[in-house]
């Protein structure tokens, strides 16, 4: 009962104050810390839940080095492209499945290109799969304490359930640079050559400020533009974290300030470490979606053509907005009873006029039982809805238009959708 009063205590806040209209005007969270010692030099929010998009990958590379140091990967180690890592949108190379390429050129086309294909074949040789590769990560992020943390894919493309936190997202960076030193160049790397052309970081901190070591960049439309930076100066090393920017040059910019500001600032114990900062637990909140403000004309992603619906399914309700329906949805999905739930999920446009509904679907009857018992533990409205009443939904829906392109491709971490090119066969095996 008590984390569904948080959840809805969240919807409420947002509605109230209007969450949209707050990332129409502002930024989300930041932090700016000591590389080092972990000291705070400021932060806004750090520890609200926020959708971390290409921020993941600092994870994925994370959970990557400690299988090198373990000896389970090797960076010259031929991996194989799987079909479901060729079918993964921009950015990425596009290799072929069934080619292969290195543990070290695909850490390079992950972290400087921020490559999603790359992203799932390092997942799948560390772990076998992404879901196993997933549960790794979380468990990591268990034992650091990341509260705000929850992963279900390794690159950070668009899922409700993948969130962190300004806070959470900066302690992994600080290990990446206190533990694996000896993989920065990852970080700062201008371009990742494939074959004869050169595919330059996305990262343009490293472009205008010539203290910045790299780190790592993140777009999607929930998200807005993310980006962990770094630098260094006069042997001092900081890090700045900026979540919801309106554009690639907004998040480039802060985060330069910050950076600057940073250096001009003395120790200063009062702030206290990062690791001090309080988390707001997933589940605590329902994150922003910085969509309307980024991804103009586009519905939220959860919006599914009802028509594809089936099996037995699970309906928190109707609602006489796609907005408040999304809502919803998203923070059923980060309650205790929703966060690892198998199935699909999305918000489905009611036949006749009846609104829209955030359901889970495609979960056979028992699951369904189980999972709305969960739910009304909480004190959560969930019905049962049987195969036949889903198929009729289905049925009776009428054809729907198709859903607005966004201006920018989800995860390409530009603001223009990387052009297709074609890798050179001598490039990969």
């Amino acid at each position: 009962m008590a984390s569904y009063l948080r959840i809805l205590l969240g919807m409420m806040l947002c509605m109230i104050f209007s969450c949209g209209a707050v990332a129409e005007t502002s930024t989300g969270p930041s932090l700016l810390f000591d590389a080092k010692t972990g000291e705070v030099l400021s932060q806004d929010r750090a520890g609200e839940p926020w959708y971390p998009a290409s921020l993941t990958k600092l994870m994925t590379a994370y959970v990557i080095f400690k299988k090198i140091k373990q000896g389970s990967l090797r960076l010259d180690q031929d991996i194989t492209i799987s079909e479901l890592a060729h079918s993964q949108p921009p950015s990425k190379l596009g290799i072929p499945t069934g080619k292969t390429v290195t543990v070290d050129f695909a850490l390079q086309a992950m972290l400087v290109y921020s490559a999603n294909d790359m992203a799932y074949v390092l997942a799948e040789a560390g772990s076998g799969s992404i879901a196993a590769f997933s549960k790794d990560m979380n468990s990591v992020a268990h034992d650091l304490g990341l509260q705000a943390t929850h992963f279900v894919n390794p690159n950070g493309l668009p899922d409700p359930r993948q969130i962190t936190s300004a806070r959470d997202i900066g302690i992994i960076a600080a290990l990446l640079i206190n533990e694996f030193p000896e993989h920065a160049h990852y970080f700062k790397q201008e371009f990742v050559a494939v074959g004869k052309r050169k595919l330059s970081n996305h990262n343009s901190l490293i472009r205008i400020m010539p203290e910045a070591v790299g780190m790592k960049t993140g777009f999607i439309c929930s998200s807005g533009y993310n980006l962990v930076g770094s630098a260094i100066k006069d042997g001092r090393q900081l890090i700045s974290v900026v979540l919801g920017a309106r554009n690639g040059g907004q998040r480039a910019a802060i985060s330069k300030q910050m950076l600057i500001s940073g250096f001009t600032k003395q120790p200063d114990s009062s702030q206290g470490k990062v690791a001090e900062i309080v988390d707001q637990s997933y589940g605590a909140i329902v994150p922003a979606d910085m969509g309307a403000a980024v991804c103009k004309g586009r519905p939220p992603n959860s919006l599914v053509n009802t028509r594809d619906i089936a099996g037995w399914a699970i309906s928190f309700g109707n609602y006489d907005t796609l907005v408040k329906a999304d809502m919803a949805l998203r923070g059923r999905l980060i309650a205790p009873a929703g966060i690892d739930a198998v199935g699909q999920h999305g918000v489905v446009k009611m036949p006749g006029g009846a609104g829209y509904a955030a359901m889970f679907w495609g979960i056979d009857q028992a699951t369904s039982v189980s999972m709305c018992g969960q739910y009304r533990v909480d004190g959560a409205t969930c019905d049962v809805l049987p195969n036949e009443l889903v198929t009729q939904i289905a049925l009776s829906a009428p054809e729907e238009k198709p859903v607005p392109e966004a201006t920018t491709d989800e995860g390409s971490d530009t603001e223009r959708p990387p052009p297709p090119f074609k890798v050179n066969a001598h490039k990969s095996k």
